[in-house]
C-alpha cells in the first residue's frame, strides 16, 4: 500500500504524543515522544510530503512503542 501525506497526518493526529521535527539546517528528521528522540531519519530533502511513506513505515516498525494505527480504507 502506498502511504501518502494524508495518511501520515491522520496517523500523527491520532497519536498526539508523536512529534516530527527537523534538526536545524539539516535533512535529519527526529521522531519525538515525550521529549525523547526515539528515531532519527536522514532524508534526501526536508519535504515531509515527499517522504511520507518512509516516515510512516519507520515509525510503525518500531518495537516497544504503543501507538494507535487508524483504519485505512482502500478504494
Amino acid at each position: 500500500m502506498n502511504i501518502n501525506y494524508d495518511i501520515l497526518q491522520n496517523f500523527l493526529r491520532c497519536n498526539k504524543n508523536i512529534k516530527l521535527k527537523f534538526r536545524e539546517n539539516t535533512n535529519i528528521l527526529d521522531v519525538i515522544i515525550s521529549s525523547e528522540i526515539i528515531l532519527s531519519l536522514e532524508l534526501s530533502s526536508n519535504n515531509i510530503e515527499e517522504h511520507s511513506d518512509i516516515i510512516y513505515n519507520s515509525i510503525t516498525n518500531l518495537d516497544g512503542i504503543t501507538m494507535y494505527i487508524p483504519k485505512i480504507y482502500i478504494k
